[in-house]
């Protein structure tokens, strides 16, 4: 049985790695909208990156049992999706600079130190 569940978590953060990586990718091209002036695909492409967390919240039982109670993290855990949550009103700004300075001061430095933690667990 922990034999099963040490492969069902390393499985989980295979993805969820993964996920994490097409974000960081996803990041730099909602940018790259804001900066050209296309606010409407940045607005998107952002909206869809974070409505993929829904189901990784973390009032999500995967999510609680490894991040809060197995490695400590809930703090750590519930402070990146704070950030995210500030992170879907970024659409409703006014204005690409406004945007950019949400996105880029705001949420990309709480997503990288929660990756951060995310590659040190799943490195063990």
């Amino acid at each position: 049985m922990a034999e099963q569940l040490e492969q069902a978590e390393q499985e989980f953060f295979e993805h969820y790695l993964g996920y994490l990586q097409t974000v960081e990718e996803g990041i730099g091209s909602v940018a790259c909208f804001y900066r050209e002036g296309f606010e409407e695909n940045g607005d998107r492409l952002l909206n869809q990156m974070l409505d993929g967390f829904d189901a990784m919240s973390s009032g999500s039982m995967t999510m609680d049992y490894l991040f809060a109670q197995k490695a400590g993290l809930k703090g750590e855990m519930e402070t990146f999706h704070e950030k995210m949550e500030e992170a879907k009103t970024i659409p409703s700004l006014s204005g690409p600079e406004e945007k950019m300075q949400a996105l880029t001061a705001g949420f990309t430095p709480a997503f990288q130190r929660w990756k951060v933690f995310v590659e040190n667990m799943a490195a063990g």
